[in-house]
Parts: C-alpha cells; structure tokens; sequence
C-alpha cells in the first residue's frame, strides 16, 4: 500500500442533536507541511498505514483479482438492454416498465435486499409517481457498520427539448453508460466481504432537476443514516477529453461550503487510484449539476465521475447517443477505476 502512503480513510462520528463532525488531525509526508483535518472521508498519514503494510499486500491480490472480472461485454449488453428502452424520460410512459426492468437486472446481480423508494413528484400540476432503484449490501459485523457509501447513477433520458416526453431518447453515455457501471460494481462487490455498508442506487428525474436523488436525500434525513461518501456516475462511456483521460468533480462552493476542502481531498486520492489501477489520466474540476447537489447541500462528501460529454459530446440529449457511438474500452476502465477506489476507501477504513 506504499503508493497510497499519503492517503488513508477515516469516518466521521455524528453527535447527538448536532450535525457536527468529529475530526481527524494527521500530518502528511508528501509536500503538506501542515495538519489536514478532514471529516466523513478523510486524507492523511499515520502509523496505522505502517500496521496495514502486510494487510496491503493482501488487498492488493484483491483488488487485481476483482479488477480482472470487470466484464466489458456485460457492460455492453446493460447498455444495449436499457438504450433499447424508446425514450426513458420521467413523465413518459415507458418510465415505469424501465424502473421494474431496472429492478430485476439489480436484484440479479446484487446480493442484498433490493427495492423501491417510491416517491410523487409535482410538476405543472400533475402529479408523477416515480421510483428510485436500490441494493443495499451490508457490511462486515467485525467492524463499526454504521456508516455507508452510495454508489449512484440516474437512469433517466431526454431529448435537448426536456418537454419532448415522447420523443426517442435512447441515452446511452446519458446515462446507460453509468448505470451499466452501476450493476457491473454490484455485481461485483457483491462477492466481497467489505467493511462498509454499501448502496447501489439508480434515480430517476435527474433531468427535471435532480427529482429521485433530492427526494431520496429527504428520506434519509429522518434516519439519521450516516453517509460517508456519494460516488456518482454520470456519462461515462464516451472518451470526450481522450481515451486516457476521465473528469473527477469535487465539491466547490455549493451550500455546505465547509465540505469542499475534503471533497476535493477525496477526488486527489482517486487521482492517484486512477493511474495506479486503470491507467487513466484525470481532470479534476467542479462539480456539475447532477443528482450529488442534494447531497452536497446537507454536508455529505461527493464525487463525480464523468466522461466531459456534457460539453463535447455532440450525441448529447439527442437520438444519436446510442451505443455505437460510445468506446467499451474505455467504460470498462473507467468502472475498475470506480472499483480500484471502493476497494481502496474500504480498506483503509478507520472505525
């Protein structure tokens, strides 16, 4: 684990009645002279990295090991399925067979309990019923299990006229290509005694404005559920910035401004899982509107993975954003680097 050596989890501790976090204060050897306190994921240096030296060793077998089963043409084939859908917008009539599609090829590859978070959603009037799509995989019971990483995707569509409900809208890189990877990690991480609990989550209504995820973080708040980290995929399966090169947004003065420092911690520390384990060059920017504003606006940690299509894809929101067009290679290496990074956080958890 030496060239991880300057970063290391740790988890936050909530306290009664408050939504303050404890912090953990190390020092790096790497060229920050000063004290890094980060809370919820937090990136430093310390002896217990030394006491993991020969658990590295192992994780590393592990890490090799689930890498090499990342599946491209299951990835292919999730995509091809979920594009083939005739448009996969929220208020279509196609949404509700696409969330009970989704579901099955979840449950399937998921070993946890699989569900619905239904929820209704009011726009000009007219009421939406809408479902978002979970697993939940429980963590060991040899460690403090009561935190979570999310693991997210939305799996609606849409033309470049949001109104056209029922227009085709295949979306392959927006966003079939982050739900394939989605189901590939489940499938995957499944098989996996992991330390963290860990949910796989699709939304819907990404595209009106962030509906599932901001109806799902409303849900969460009353549970006190403890979320150390959101990863979300959104387009990632067209090399828009190069065939080596993939985008990690972190947290930049959003609501909780107080989250940013660690955010943008976390997305230096899967910099360099990026190189070490999918051989990727990254770009680290801002976060963009997508499903991880909820969760940002009530102080959580989040990271995005994107492919830069947003900007450079010409098949955005349009009827071309089909699978040929995006590069297999290329999801497949950006979903072990997702991969590489769970497996990575989850070792060097710190309860």
């Amino acid at each position: 684990m030496t060239k991880l050596a300057f970063l290391i989890l740790a988890v936050f501790v909530s306290l009664s009645y408050t939504t303050s976090i404890k912090a953990i204060h190390a020092h790096e050897t790497s060229s920050y002279s000063h004290p890094i306190c980060i809370y919820s994921v937090v990136i430093c240096l310390s002896d217990q990295l030394q006491r993991k030296e020969a658990e590295g060793l192992d994780n590393e077998k592990l890490i090799y090991s689930a890498l090499n089963q990342v599946n491209s043409t299951k990835l292919k084939n999730w995509i091809d399925d979920l594009s083939s859908f005739y448009t996969r917008h929220t208020k279509s009539e196609y949404i509700e067979s696409v969330a009970y599609w989704l579901k099955n090829g979840l449950q399937s590859v998921c070993n946890g309990k699989t569900y619905f978070h239904n929820f209704t959603q009011i726009d000009q009037r007219i009421r939406y019923n809408l479902k978002n799509i979970i697993c939940y995989q429980e963590g060991s019971t040899e460690y403090d299990n009561n935190h979570l990483i999310l693991i997210s995707a939305h799996y609606d569509s849409r033309m470049q006229d949001i109104n056209q409900s029922d227009a085709r809208a295949p979306g392959a890189d927006d966003n079939a290509s982050g739900v394939a990877a989605v189901l590939e990690l489940a499938r995957i991480l499944s098989k996996v005694d992991l330390r963290n609990n860990i949910q796989y989550v699709l939304f819907s209504g990404e595209e009106q404005g962030q509906w599932g995820s901001t109806a799902y973080v409303k849900n969460l708040q009353p549970n006190n559920t403890k979320v150390d980290l959101v990863m979300n995929l959104d387009m990632i399966g067209y090399p828009a910035l190069g065939l080596d090169n993939v985008s990690i947004e972190y947290d930049l003065g959003n609501k909780f401004t107080t989250n940013d420092i660690y955010s943008k911690k976390v997305g230096q520390f899967i910099e360099q899982i990026a190189l070490d384990y999918a051989n990727l060059e990254t770009s680290l920017r801002p976060l963009g509107m997508t499903d991880l504003i909820p969760f940002e606006a009530t102080g959580k940690i989040v990271i995005g993975i994107h492919d830069g299509g947003s900007e450079l894809n010409p098949n955005y929101h349009n009827t071309s954003d089909t699978l040929d067009t995006l590069d297999i290679e290329y999801l497949t290496s950006v979903t072990k680097l997702v991969l590489a990074a769970i497996l990575n956080i989850d070792e060097l958890s710190l309860y």
